[in-house]
This record gives C-alpha cells, sequence and structure tokens, in this order.
C-alpha cells in the first residue's frame, strides 16, 4: 500500500497512517520498527513528522496461524437473557488471547 501525504494536519508519521488506514497506532510503531514501512524509500523513526509530498510505503505484515483450540471449561453464568450474559470468570482465565513474544 502507498500513502501520498498531502495537506496533513497531524505531524506524527504513526497517527498520520493510524488516521488514514484501519492500522492503529500501535501497529504502525510495530511496523516502523520492524521496517514495514518506509518513507520515500527510506526506514523511518515513529517520532518522524510527514511533510506534504512523502510517499509512505507499507508493506503488510504476514498473517500467522493461530492454533487456539476451545476448551471445555465449566462457566459459573449469573444471568443470561435474549441479549446478555453475566459470567463469573475464573481468576486467570484468558478470555482474549493475545500474541506472546518468545
Amino acid at each position: 500500500m502507498e500513502l501520498k501525504v498531502q495537506n496533513s494536519e497531524t505531524n506524527r508519521i504513526d497517527k498520520y497512517i493510524a488516521d488514514n488506514t484501519d492500522l492503529t497506532r500501535s501497529t504502525v510503531q510495530r511496523m516502523i520498527e520492524n521496517e514495514k514501512i518506509l518513507v520515500n524509500g527510506a526506514k523511518t523513526k515513529v517520532s518522524y513528522k510527514v511533510q506534504d509530498g512523502d510517499v509512505i510505503e507499507i508493506t503488510p505484515e504476514e498473517v500467522q496461524d493461530s492454533h487456539l483450540s476451545p476448551e471445555d471449561i465449566p462457566l459459573d453464568i449469573v444471568y443470561e437473557d435474549k441479549d446478555i450474559l453475566v459470567v463469573n470468570k475464573q481468576k486467570g482465565l484468558v478470555v482474549h488471547p493475545r500474541k506472546w513474544k518468545s
């Protein structure tokens, strides 16, 4: 993907990209660190302030397969109706998986 900066009202590159794509600022920051985002063909820093005429090249990150599988865990359901479910979650039970660094 390529973005050409025009009439930028934001200064930082991470904010500019987040405002003009579906990427989050934290994703943009990680991509800059991994040199997946270049400005005018050169690597850049998160603190870079975009200027009109800059060409930002974004190389998409490879999507990694998640090896998640459901577990049969007994749930303590406090309340349930057609619109809402309230669960008393066990301490330490992960409900949103995240990427672990090894």
